[in-house]
Formats: C-alpha cells, sequence, structure tokens
C-alpha cells in the first residue's frame, strides 16, 4: 500500500533523524556497559558470578560493531517497513519462543516485554494519538500501539537480535536489558512526540483529542525508576558507582513487576476494601511486641547454636510473615506491602544461609526479622537508599558477627553488644533512623576498638616471623655460597672450624644486610675473600711469599668480617695467627658436599594443584575457619603468604597468637572441610543478598513459603 508523497516525505525525514539519534542511544548503551559491568563485578557474591560480568565486559567489546551494524540495519528495516500491508500483524515478542523447549531465551524475552509494555504504558497518551493519525495515512487500516513505527515492542525486537551475538549470562545480560531502558527505551517518548506534531502539523486529525490516565504497572512499588526525569537530568554524567546502584534498582523493579504478573489472587467481594499500610505495619506490631516480651534470656543466648536451631529460627520466621498476612487478610494486603513482607523474608533467609556468619550470630540477628519489615513498610525509601540507616547497621552487624563472634565463648568478642542492640531494636515500638544512627556509631567504635588491638598484634606477628623467614633464606643462601667454595675440600682443621663458627654466620649478616641481594659487590667481595682463603689453607708455600699473602689476607678479613662480627676478633685472630703456617698432613672436609637437587615432588592431581595457584592468589585481609564444623572451630585472618618457602601466615584474635601453615596442609584441610575461607567476609551482605535474590526470582526457586506460586 502507498501513502501520499508529502506523507511519505515527512515519515521518512523522521525515520532519519529517528535511526540517527537512537543509534547514538544504543552506542551509548554498549559503552557504558564496561562501567556498570566492571562495578557488578566487585560486588560480585562469588567468583563465579564475577567472571560472568567480566565475561560479559570483554565479549561486548569485541562485538561492539558488529552490534551496532546489526542495530542500525535492524532499525532501518523495521522503520522503511511503514506503511503496513494490508491485515498484516506484528508477531508478539517471545512468541516464537513458545512452542520451542527453550525455557531460558523464553525468560530473556519475558523480560524485554516487560519493558516493552512499561515503556507502551509509561507514553501510551502519545503513542494512542500516533496510532490514531498513522492510521488515516495508512489507508484507513488501523494500527496499533505496536505497529507504530520505532514502538518500544519494535525496539525490544530488534535489541533481542542484537544481543543474539553475544553468548553471555543472563544476570549480565540483564544489565544491558536495563541500560537499554535506560537509553533506548527512555529515547522514543521524544520522537514519537516529534511524529505527533509533524502529523498535526499535515492536517491529519488536528483536533484529535484523548486523555489517558496512566495506571500503574501492576507490581510497581517504591523503588525508584532508572529513567531520568528530564533531559537535562539524562545528559548529566554519572560515576560508574551510581549507574552500578541505578541499574540494581531497575533491575529489583523489573524482577519484581514479573512477580506480580504471576501473581493469582481473587478479587476483594463488594465493599470490601485493600488493607492500609497503618493495618498492616499494625499486624507487624503485634508480633514485635510479643517478641519484646518473650525475648530470651542470657542463659539461652549464650548456649551454642546448632543447624537444628537455625532450621527453626527460619520456621519461625517464616510463620511471622505469614501471621502478618493471615492478620490482614491475604486478599486485602496490598501487592506493594507483600512484596515488602516478602523481600524481607528473603532478605534475612538470605542472612541464614550466609556460610561465613557464625550460627550464634544468625540466630541473634534473626530476632530483626519482623522489626525490618515493619522499616519496609514505614520508610518509603528503605529499598532505594543505600544509606538507610536500618540497611547500613545490618550490613555492618553481620560484618562484624562473621570476624569478632567467638562461637567458642559467646561472651567474648562483639557478641554481647550484638545481643544488648538486638534487644533495644525488637522492644522499641517504632524504629527510627536517629535510634539506628546511635547504634551505627556504637557498633563502629567497637569494631575499631577491636581492629585497632587486633592490627597491633597482627604487625609484630607479621614482622617477627618476616624476620623468621628473611634470617632461614640468609643462612640458606650462606650455606649455598660456603658449599660452593669448600664443598667436600680438605683443609686444616682450623680452616674448618673458621668456616662452622665464623664464615658461615658472616655470610648470613651479610645477606640480611644487603636485603637478600646476592649480586651486590660487597657480597661478590665477601665469595672472593672465602676463596682466597681457601687457596692460603691448601698451598704449601712457607716463607716470606706466605706471610705477604697472610698479610693481605688478615687486612681484609678484618675489614669485611671483623667490622661486621666484632665479637669473634678473638676467633679471628687465632684463626689469622693459624694461616703463617703451611698445612700439615692431618686434613679434614672444610664442609659437607653441596645437598643434591631435592627429590620430585609426589604428584598431584589437577583440583589440587588448581586449589594451590588459588590459594597462592588470595589477599591477605582473607578470613580462614579451622576446625571447621566442630566445637573448636576458630577464625583467623590470612596475613602474610610467603611466596619461597609457600607458607602463610594466620593471625587469630581469639588466642591472640599466630599460626605458619604449609600450603598442602591448608589445602588438605580445605578439601576435606576441616576448613573454609570467605574470600569476600567484608562485601556488602546487601549487595550480595539481593544479588543472590535477583536470581533466585528468576528461576522462580525463592525459598519464601508461597511466593514461588504467586
Amino acid at each position: 500500500m502507498s501513502i501520499d508523497y508529502k506523507f511519505r516525505y515527512l515519515l521518512d525525514d523522521w525515520q532519519k533523524e529517528a535511526i540517527e539519534i537512537l543509534n547514538d542511544k544504543f552506542r551509548q548503551l554498549l559503552r557504558s556497559s564496561d562501567d556498570v559491568l566492571m562495578d557488578f563485578a566487585e560486588k560480585a557474591e562469588s567468583g563465579q558470578v564475577q567472571n560472568h560480568f567480566f565475561d560479559a565486559q570483554r565479549e561486548i567489546w569485541l562485538k561492539m560493531e558488529d552490534m551496532s551494524l546489526d542495530f542500525h540495519d535492524l532499525l532501518t528495516k523495521k522503520l522503511s517497513h511503514f506503511p503496513l500491508q494490508e491485515n498484516e500483524k506484528t508477531a508478539k515478542l517471545g512468541s516464537e519462543t513458545l512452542s520451542l523447549v527453550n525455557i531460558d531465551l523464553y525468560e530473556r524475552n519475558l523480560a524485554l516485554n516487560t519493558l516493552a509494555e512499561r515503556a507502551e504504558q509509561e507514553d501510551r497518551q502519545n503513542l494512542y494519538l500516533l496510532a490514531q493519525r498513522l492510521s488515516v495515512i495508512n489507508g484507513g487500516q488501523p494500527v496499533s500501539m505496536e505497529q507504530i513505527p520505532a514502538s518500544p515492542h519494535q525496539m525490544c525486537e530488534i535489541f533481542a537480535r542484537c544481543v543474539n551475538r553475544l553468548t553471555i549470562e543472563n544476570d549480565a545480560l540483564l544489565v544491558l536489558y536495563t541500560l537499554f531502558d535506560k537509553y533506548v527505551l527512555s529515547a522514543l517518548p521524544k520522537l514519537h512526540e516529534q511524529l505527533n506534531e509533524s502529523l498535526v502539523k499535515a492536517g491529519i486529525l488536528p483536533t484529535l483529542k484523548y486523555k489517558v490516565k496512566n495506571a500503574p504497572v501492576s507490581g510497581e512499588t517504591q523503588v525508584e525508576k532508572a529513567r531520568p526525569a528530564s533531559e537535562e537530568e539524562a545528559d548529566k554524567p554519572q560515576s560508574p558507582e551510581e549507574l552500578g546502584e541505578e541499574t540494581m534498582h531497575r533491575i529489583h523493579e523489573l524482577l519484581r513487576i514479573n512477580r506480580a504478573r504471576r501473581k493469582k489472587k481473587a478479587p476483594l467481594p463488594p465493599g470490601v476494601s485493600p488493607a492500609s499500610p497503618q493495618e498492616v505495619i499494625q499486624a507487624a506490631n503485634s508480633i514485635t511486641l510479643q517478641q519484646a516480651t518473650s525475648f530470651p534470656d542470657e542463659a539461652v543466648l549464650f548456649q551454642p547454636v546448632d543447624s537444628q536451631t537455625i532450621h527453626h529460627v527460619q520456621e519461625e520466621m517464616a510463620t511471622q510473615r505469614e501471621i502478618i498476612k493471615q492478620k490482614v487478610g491475604n486478599n486485602r494486603l496490598p501487592d506493594e506491602q507483600e512484596d515488602i513482607i516478602d523481600l524481607v523474608g528473603l532478605l534475612f533467609e538470605q542472612m541464614l544461609d550466609d556460610e561465613s556468619l557464625p550460627n550464634a550470630a544468625k540466630a541473634l540477628l534473626g530476632h530483626l526479622h519482623t522489626p525490618y519489615i515493619k522499616i519496609g513498610l514505614s520508610d518509603a525509601d528503605f529499598f532505594s537508599n543505600p544509606e538507610h540507616p536500618a540497611r547500613v547497621f545490618l550490613d555492618k552487624a553481620i560484618a562484624a558477627a562473621a570476624i569478632w563472634v567467638d562461637e567458642i565463648d559467646l561472651k567474648e568478642g562483639i557478641y554481647p553488644f550484638l545481643k544488648d542492640t538486638v534487644f533495644n531494636i525488637v522492644r522499641l515500638r517504632k524504629q527510627s533512623r536517629e535510634d539506628f544512627e546511635k547504634y551505627i556509631e556504637e557498633l563502629e567504635y567497637e569494631v575499631s576498638t577491636r581492629e585497632q588491638k587486633f592490627q597491633t598484634m597482627e604487625k609484630h606477628s607479621v614482622e617477627t616471623e618476616m624476620g623468621k623467614e628473611h634470617l632461614l633464606q640468609a643462612q640458606e643462601a650462606a650455606r649455598k655460597a660456603t658449599a660452593k667454595i669448600f664443598s667436600g675440600r680438605l683443609v686444616p682443621a682450623y680452616c674448618k672450624q673458621f668456616v662452622d663458627e665464623v664464615w658461615v654466620d658472616y655470610l648470613t649478616l651479610l645477606h640480611l644486610r644487603q636485603d637478600d641481594e646476592e649480586e651486590s659487590e660487597d657480597w661478590q667481595d665477601a665469595l672472593k675473600l672465602g676463596k682466597r682463603i681457601l687457596d692460603l689453607c691448601l698451598t704449601s708455600d712457607k716463607g716470606l711469599g706466605r706471610a705477604a699473602e697472610v698479610e693481605t689476607v688478615s687486612h681484609q678479613i678484618r675489614q669485611q668480617i671483623g667490622v661486621m662480627l666484632p665479637h669473634q676478633e678473638r676467633k679471628l685472630e687465632s684463626f689469622i695467627e693459624a694461616l703463617y703456617v703451611p698445612p700439615q698432613s692431618d686434613t679434614v672436609v672444610a664442609y659437607p658436599e653441596e645437598k643434591k637437587e631435592s627429590e620430585p615432588q609426589p604428584h598431584i592431581d589437577q583440583e589440587t594443584f588448581d586449589l594451590y595457584n588459588k590459594l597462592r592468589q588470595l589477599p591477605t585481609d582473607t578470613w580462614f575457619e579451622f576446625n571447621a564444623g566442630s566445637d573448636n572451630s576458630y577464625r583467623a585472618k590470612l596475613s602474610w603468604y610467603n611466596p619461597m618457602t609457600d607458607h602463610f601466615l594466620f593471625v587469630t584474635p581469639r588466642t591472640k597468637k599466630s599460626l605458619l601453615v604449609d600450603i598442602g596442609k591448608l589445602a588438605a584441610g580445605i578439601q576435606t572441610g576441616s576448613v573454609v575461607y570467605f574470600p569476600n567476609i567484608k562485601q556488602s551482605f546487601w549487595n550480595k543478598a539481593m544479588n543472590k535474590i535477583k536470581s533466585l526470582l528468576e528461576k522462580n526457586e525463592s525459598p519464601v513459603p508461597g511466593l514461588a506460586e504467586q
């Protein structure tokens, strides 16, 4: 079907501008993905997830030009496809996958379809008017919102085909989806508004009036939107941290929307209204009031906590959530409030599953479950504001408990302080920001006091151990150098005595003073002196020639060895005096034969070899747990690694002692499970938990009872 020339010309001009703008936005998306993926990699909850973002970053960089060309070609083809042919229909994004056994692809398209629907809903006024006007120049054939040139659905379909070039994991792909929403979909309303204005100026339905009231998208909550409020704000540069945080919020919102779309809730009977936020908070209040009056006494709180107790805590938290819902009435509970209840539940489920946290701390902090539900219901920015005091306190409390809770003796460490603080939070009817700011300040003081003492002890332990290791290395270097000169040589007894009691000590001290530098001039001069001493001990020359040589060597001995070992002056003078006499027939071996190279190490399997390499690369602030799973388990910090000896130095705050462990013994403990380590023990629990929750929701495997069926 053809359209009037002037309308064709009008559309062509608009399409050229749209292609230029959207191509530029798509390139901005790809460029910004580098910083965002790096930020997500730094916050990843595991090395495996971190690799997902690094791999995606590398692949996008390699395929950036190809993807840009794909986007340009597909967009040009799609826009030139208008006007539509009679009875032509636009396939709904993802419909082609419904007949395929490809759940992964279907979930990806479902996420893009959600983005498209949301963008369409937000610009519904523009799109409705544009659809009516385009129907006129389309020969009267109706044009749906999805068939509008560069509609959100069309753009998502184009984007889906572009990213088919990428073989990256879903968590990294979801980052691209949110950036696509931020850069490309957010540019569509202005373009469609311009086309509407051009059609009005061309006389196409200039008086058409229609007001669309945008209904909120199902499942939309208090989480901040990723789109900028104005063009000026969109052009404002963002730091990688801001962009990463914004993207996380957008992912969080997207997952909430998908979850809400799957929910099936019976409609309320006539005359029954949804529960107000105050009703939901009141239902939570009834539980916290009971918690405050039945808070366990010290005899219970200071008892050891096993896995069965943690399971009981998990069941108790699930029961608390169900009681809140039942008190309100499941059908009366608004989606937004139910999302908050379930999300706090998921957050504390992650806390109970966190292997870096001692069981005693899990059980104690589990009492904050319902108070935090109240905070989420009361504070609109609880999930969106990373600086919310309650959120900061939980992060810091979990990080402190992972290191400073002593399960062998709970009355030591930071556990008593956390116990008092948790009780204070539970008994408050309303948890104010000021209260949490005070708790944060007190917690930081408790942690800093312990860290200062620990750092002093750690510094002393590391310096002591490094001194020992350097001494051993210097002694080994001295022995090797001595062996090269004197090994196996038959010399007078006084020469052997000199080598054993003076010479090796001299080379050891020289090696230490030269900072282990065996190529220094002083070290080379020492080796030359050793060879001259050996030659003099072996030669049978007599008379003035020998006396002259002894005078020269003795001067060097006093200048080089005597200055460094003044306490050995008597032995040096006795040795020099003995040099004047030619060697007798009685001789002894000056120094044992140099040891042959050690036998090759026993073969280790590939898994153990990989573990060795992983351990060697661990940062020195990694925390380990020894005797894991037993009543005698304790935690220690990796404070120093010696690559020369493959020894690891650990310092534990409990016994205030250091522990030097060989790599073989350490790896064996990890393989048997008696030793575990936590690479990112100080990483934000909140960020780590939200990433995990995101994965669970994507797979629809939420551990919150009833959530998976909704």
